[in-house]
């Protein structure tokens, strides 16, 4: 719902913000028909749309769609190279020259500017050039490793594995997210938690390999007790 704020204690509404893919719902993408008609919502009502690319790139790679075609409905877009795209560090953001010029005064307002970062800008170009494509394996991997998870008798959504996440609930087994995880590291695997309890998250991204799936898939459901099937 759109505020429209009064003299008191609520404010206006003015940014609406969405996530590409989306974390929470297990790195599921925004389907370019919803984003279209939020964003003539937001048109509407007089509000900004933000997109907060995190993994833009693997939204634009499962869907067929490509980045710019997808941020194009927002007034700003970000991408974060530091996930999928394998640099160790380095994120920005796009918009109209207007927008950007403040957006650079806010930034250095607010203690972000970073001298000689020639090496870090390379690294991105570089990501730009020759990582956004493979991010495909690391969608077919987690594809892998949710199949054989599921198979193996863990409880994952496979219709929510459409990127580089696959999640792995616990709760059926009885078990909460830290005794989970310190079973997991037992085994040498490292999932992390999510804001649901019980709901652990796998990721897939270039370090990992075919090797590292198999071993997984045979770790987990021993890490955490499932009992075998027969």
């Amino acid at each position: 719902m759109a505020r429209s704020g009064d003299a008191s204690h609520t404010p206006r509404t003015a940014v609406v913000s969405i996530e590409n893919t989306h974390n929470s719902s297990g790195g599921r993408v925004w389907p370019l028909a919803q984003i279209e008609e939020l964003s003539a919502a937001c048109r509407e009502l007089g509000l900004r749309l933000h997109l907060d690319g995190a993994r833009l790139m693997n939204a634009a790679v499962a869907s067929g769609e490509s980045a710019a075609t997808i941020a194009g409905h927002a007034d700003t877009a970000s991408v974060c190279f530091s996930k999928g795209l394998g640099c160790p560090l380095g994120a920005i953001i796009a918009g109209s020259s207007e927008r950007m010029l403040r957006a650079r005064t806010y930034k250095h307002q607010m203690g972000g500017a970073m001298r000689q970062a020639g090496i870090v800008a390379a690294a991105c170009v570089y990501a730009l050039d020759h990582h956004v494509e493979r991010l495909a394996e690391d969608h077919a991997r987690a594809r892998r490793l949710g199949e054989a998870l599921h198979e193996a008798g863990v409880t994952v959504d496979l219709d929510q594995v459409e990127t580089n996440f696959v999640q792995v609930d616990v709760r059926p087994l009885g078990l909460e997210t830290p005794e989970a995880l310190e079973r997991l590291r037992g085994e040498g695997v490292a999932l992390t938690g999510t804001v649901t309890p019980g709901l652990l998250r796998a990721v897939t991204h270039l370090d990992v390999t075919d090797e590292h799936i198999v071993r997984a898939a045979e770790a987990i459901p021993r890490a955490l007790g499932v009992p075998a099937r027969v």
